[in-house]
């Protein structure tokens, strides 16, 4: 089951992350500021001004390529910024890597699309996690998400509205996907093994880790479109296995062992009750009032705020500002990814060992957690916005800030489980639809504050100040009133059968 969770947020991801990439191939730049990724440095000195940071060096197949794109820009003259329609592509016109010519704002709102669609996914899929089952939401919001993904180069053709929309019914689905798995983690999970479970749910990361490189390679070697197609079907592929091998908790198994089985339900004895939620029985007033609870939601909308903006506008960031061309920026990408998800194999090691020999309380463990999960990489967001157009300098802090990240496996990824283990999946589906606002937020104040051309590094240091000012806040707000204690409203036989004086 850990490594079912473990793939189901991987393909999850792959279906996620294909827009941020192909965002960068599939619009291009407007005719006079046309941007070449294969700008070389060395012969600036500290370029700080837009005339400094507009010289471009153009090899021979750049020119070429700017002449034909100037060439099909000449044939539309409606080229205002805003202007949405201007596209000199076919209907059904497929595989030929041809642009479309659509304004930084429709930008903006591709990539905060699938926030739409996942805010009030989270919300209503930590509900249906409990209501139909978590088995059954994650096959059922994989299977819809994979069959989108792979005509999304159809619908694009269509309209970009319509794009849009299918991002958001991308995002729904996805927004299933963390509160289904966090009540897998309830039901599967000891006590003393819960960390590494959560760690699972950075699958995730690995999606992402592997997802840029390759969508990025095939978009840049073969075409675009394509970039749509193999993730989808890889991921059609896995709901597949999905349906065979995964159940919703230890009882239902038909291929457990009794001992495992046993094993797994006496740990959790006294935390997880054994009988099946209700929703009508659902505590929310005590949930929505917890002051631990809102102290975790803040926590956790400062993570998603810096996980949106890695997943969002780290590519234009390599690709405009520092001049990477499309397959080395997916490379650079992945790399902080990497860092995530071996230091969260690491911070879960280390807290199920501190929980093991009680060295530290919950409590006092979640708010250790988060000065690594969210001050450490705050500091080193701020350190990026000073490395100016030091390619080197600038990717070594984006490393460790989103490796460092990784303790978020023990600080809000985990807190939830503390609070409430049999209400767990509601919890992370509220947490969640507050924390993806940021979704919708990052790429439009990015594309504001950066324009479209993105290729000012002093406009990208306000950018990084603003997502280091948020991560450290919500950290500050967890450390006053946050807790690691299992709160009164998780007992659900009190809630159901309330004792009467």
């Amino acid at each position: 089951m850990c490594v079912m969770m473990f793939t189901a947020c991987w393909t999850s991801y792959m279906c996620r992350l294909q827009m941020p990439i192909l965002v960068v191939p599939m619009i291009a730049d407007k005719l006079g500021s046309y941007t070449n990724s294969s700008l070389r440095f060395g012969t600036l000195d500290n370029p700080t001004t837009e005339e400094h940071a507009n010289v471009l060096w153009r090899s021979p197949d750049d020119l070429i390529q700017e002449v034909a794109h100037a060439d099909a820009l000449s044939r539309f003259k409606r080229q205002a910024e805003g202007n949405d329609s201007v596209n000199p592509r076919q209907i059904l016109d497929f595989f030929t890597n041809q642009p479309f010519f659509w304004s930084s704002y429709v930008r903006g709102e591709l990539l905060a699309a699938y926030a739409y669609g996942n805010v009030p996914g989270n919300f209503l899929g930590g509900i249906m996690a409990l209501k139909f089952g978590p088995r059954k939401m994650i096959l059922w919001t994989s299977l819809i998400s994979a069959i989108i993904s792979l005509i999304s180069p159809l619908i694009a053709n269509c309209h970009w509205i319509a794009l849009v929309v299918s991002r958001a019914i991308v995002g729904f689905m996805g927004g299933v996907l963390f509160p289904a798995c966090h009540t897998l983690v309830a039901k599967w999970a000891p006590p003393n093994e819960k960390s590494r479970f959560v760690w699972s749910l950075l699958g995730g990361t690995f999606g992402t880790i592997f997802t840029f490189p390759l969508i990025a390679i095939i978009a840049e070697t073969i075409n675009w479109e394509t970039g749509w197609y193999l993730p989808s079907v890889l991921m059609l592929l896995w709901v597949f296995f999905w349906y065979l091998l995964a159940y919703d908790s230890p009882v239902e198994h038909p291929g457990i062992t009794d001992e495992e089985k046993n094993y797994i339900i006496n740990a959790q004895a006294g935390s997880v009750e054994s009988e099946k939620q209700m929703l009508k029985d659902m505590p929310v007033k005590a949930i929505m009032t917890s002051v631990p609870f809102i102290c975790l939601i803040i926590l956790h909308f400062g993570n998603i705020f810096l996980l949106f903006f890695y997943q969002n506008s780290l590519m234009l960031y390599l690709t405009k500002a520092l001049g990477f061309r499309l397959v080395k920026g997916g490379i650079l990408v992945s790399l902080p990814w990497v860092a995530r998800m071996s230091f969260g194999f690491f911070f879960s090691w280390a807290s199920d060992t501190i929980k093991r020999k009680e060295i530290l309380s919950v409590t006092a463990l979640r708010k250790f957690a988060a000065i690594f999960s969210h001050l450490v990489p705050g500091v080193f967001l701020i350190a990026v916005s000073y490395a100016g157009y030091s390619f080197v300098l600038a990717n070594i802090f984006l490393f460790f800030a989103l490796g460092f990240n990784g303790a978020a496996s023990i600080s809000n990824l985990s807190n939830n489980q503390d609070l409430s283990p049999n209400y767990a999946g509601f919890l992370y589906g509220i947490m969640n639809t507050i924390g993806c606002v940021a979704g919708m937020v990052i790429p439009k104040l990015v594309e504001t504050i950066t324009g479209r051309s993105g290729n000012i590094i002093d406009k990208w240091q306000i950018v990084f100040w603003i997502n280091a000012g948020v991560t450290i806040f919500c950290m500050l707000i967890f450390i006053i009133g946050g807790s690691g204690k299992i709160q009164p409203w998780n007992e659900i036989s009190k809630t159901r059968n309330p004792v009467h004086a």
